[in-house]
């Protein structure tokens, strides 16, 4: 399978693992296949089985330092592709393998697992990697190296003094995205009480080999990633989209409110759940203004107050309107407005860029009235052309006539401005409303 498409785990089939590794039969064979996740050995086996058969990855790691658990943190780094893909400057939506991308692993800790698997499944991205630890940051080297990826990564040792986002240490200017599974505990008695469940319906499924500089900060995750936040208010669009995962709600919830009561309008939510009762978060956000679809932004089983503006809108075509006429409609009227545009009959599919409120009645009269004042039909083109050509973009989209459905799909792929996003969706509606 490819990697770089390779999709999230829903389960893992540890049958079908111990048949192909040895190391992991010889656990699945004594245990008669029923796993102690909580016994290291068991937990660090199947990690290090899941790395090798999954992606080709050889894996070394400090008995008291933490054995991460593949499934969720590859669920992870694939939700990270699907942002960076959907918000392509291309608009394509799709994987695209030229596409160089630079990301920042805060906390790569002694697996350095973020990074390896973004760099094992993306082989034209590059990535940086911090660690305040030196026996963490020791490993991470290490395993970098045997796996032959040292050299697309740029590992610094960090102090507690540094921002967390290091840009002029790691001597970058620019970042595509930052990747962070912070701290999840307060203190070592909130640490020790999660372990052994208290407040909670069941214990751990699993053990916890982590040290507590890697479990553990002041404020736990929500403080550390209040810290990035405020990095995030002075870097802005030199990283374009921040991340982290979360191990509870209440954390994402807060800095999603954060963000919001700082201005911030563009960020996404995920969540992790591949099954054994752990269940985490992602929050994404951005200075920039390329819009993520509702598939990756949006999750379901949140208050819709945490949830980003929908960057989708559809709606049913008339029954008097058939298919072909539907697309007739929305190529003409793309044609009419003073856009750049570009329409493929085969799929049905076009892709527009905006510079304000192109569609409305006064901006239109205005247009007009420019074109008339230009002697020639060749001044009006050529007028017409280095407008559109120099245009700033303040509004990107994409339509699409869906046959299967009979519905009109527009995607809101780029903008600032939610009402003009709005003003288009209601332009484009009207137009198949009945007289």
């Amino acid at each position: 399978m490819d990697l770089a498409t390779k999709p999230p785990y829903e389960t893992v089939d540890f049958k079908a693992l111990a048949q192909q590794d040895e190391a992991f039969n010889i656990i699945w064979q004594r245990h008669s296949g029923k796993l102690d996740f909580q016994d290291p050995n068991t937990t660090k086996s199947l990690t290090k089985a899941l790395l090798k058969v999954d992606f080709g990855l050889q894996l070394e790691v400090p008995d008291d330092r933490l054995c991460p658990p593949v499934p969720n943190r590859w669920n992870y780094v694939s939700w990270i592709h699907a942002l960076l893909d959907a918000t392509n400057p291309s608009y394509s939506s799709h994987y695209d393998p030229g596409r160089q991308v630079i990301g920042l692993d805060i906390g790569t800790g002694a697996s350095a697992i973020y990074t390896m698997l973004c760099l094992k499944s993306r082989p034209a991205w590059t990535m940086c990697a911090t660690d305040v630890d030196k026996k963490s940051f020791e490993s991470a080297a290490r395993n970098l190296t045997i796996n032959n990826l040292i050299t697309r990564a740029k590992l610094l040792q960090t102090i507690d003094s540094q921002p967390l986002v290091p840009l002029q240490y790691l001597g970058v200017n620019k970042l595509d995205f930052t990747i962070c599974n912070p701290p999840f505990f307060a203190d070592q008695t909130d640490m020790q009480q999660s372990l052994i469940g208290k407040g909670k319906s069941a214990k751990p499924n699993a053990v916890c080999t982590g040290s507590e500089n890697e479990m553990v900060c002041r404020g736990g995750d929500l403080g550390f990633v209040t810290r990035i936040v405020e990095e995030s208010l002075v870097l802005r669009e030199s990283i374009t989209w921040y991340t982290s995962m979360f191990g509870k709600m209440s954390s994402a919830k807060s800095i999603i409110g954060l963000i919001k009561e700082k201005g911030v309008a563009n960020w996404a939510v995920g969540s992790i759940d591949v099954g054994g009762g752990t269940k985490r978060w992602i929050v994404a956000w951005s200075f920039a203004d390329y819009r993520p679809c509702n598939s990756i932004a949006r999750i379901e089983k949140i208050a819709n107050e945490y949830l980003p503006f929908p960057t989708e809108y559809r709606f049913t075509l008339p029954a008097n309107i058939d298919i072909n006429a539907a697309k007739y409609t929305i190529e003409q009227q793309a044609r009419r407005l003073h856009i750049r545009w570009n329409w493929d009959s085969q799929s049905a599919t076009g892709v527009g860029e905006a510079s304000g409120n192109v569609w409305s009645r006064a901006y239109r009269r205005e247009h007009e009235r420019r074109m008339r004042e230009l002697a020639t039909s060749e001044a009006r083109d050529a007028e017409m052309h280095s407008s559109v050509e120099d245009m700033k973009v303040a509004l990107a989209f994409r339509i699409a006539v869906a046959e299967i459905t009979r519905e009109v799909v527009i995607e809101w792929l780029r903008g600032s401005e939610q009402v003009l996003w709005e003003s288009f969706c209601g332009m484009v509606h009207r137009s198949f409303k009945k007289p």
